[in-house]
């Protein structure tokens, strides 16, 4: 005599139905997550975080992360070409400064001034083409405008965004 075993299982065919629904809206809404840190939305680098701002050849360059964290420090670099060298005096506008803290300026500045809209920095300059690094944090999230100029010379607008 041979007997058949069975399980005896409830099936909720509904219930599985919408499992798996969920199942699959996790799993693409952690897939957009993982496709937005690749291209660098999530500040954390990537292709689309890095951009520019003002001509590479120009009087005035700003290389700058687009994406940024909020409280976490960036790294700005601005290219000046000045004729002749010696000092070079360039100027960040307020209204960008009023969103983010300025940790450092490399070279460091021979002076710091205060102006009605801008910060103007004061550097010595051996040759006509200088880089400066900025590191900032950034006190908010949220899209921050700034713009980067030459005393009484050209200047560059550029975007960011800070996420949390």
């Amino acid at each position: 005599m041979s007997r058949k075993r069975t399980i005896e299982l409830d099936d909720d065919l509904a219930f599985q139905r919408k499992e798996w629904f969920g199942q699959r809206i996790g799993i693409a809404v952690l897939s957009l997550f993982v496709i937005a840190a690749l291209l660098g939305l999530t500040g954390s680098g990537g292709v689309l975080s890095h951009a520019t701002a003002g001509e590479r050849d120009g009087a005035v360059y700003v290389e700058y992360d687009r994406v940024v964290r909020r409280g976490a420090k960036a790294t700005m670099t601005l290219h000046f070409h000045s004729e002749p060298p010696g000092f070079i005096q360039f100027w960040i506008s307020a209204p960008y400064l009023a969103d983010v803290q300025i940790d450092s300026v490399s070279p460091v500045p021979q002076t710091v001034t205060v102006e009605e809209s801008r910060l103007v920095y004061t550097i010595r300059a051996a040759s006509p083409d200088v880089a400066v690094t900025l590191e900032v944090e950034h006190k908010r999230w949220g899209r921050h405008e700034g713009e980067v100029g030459i005393v009484g010379g050209p200047s560059a607008r550029f975007r960011q965004i800070s996420v949390f």
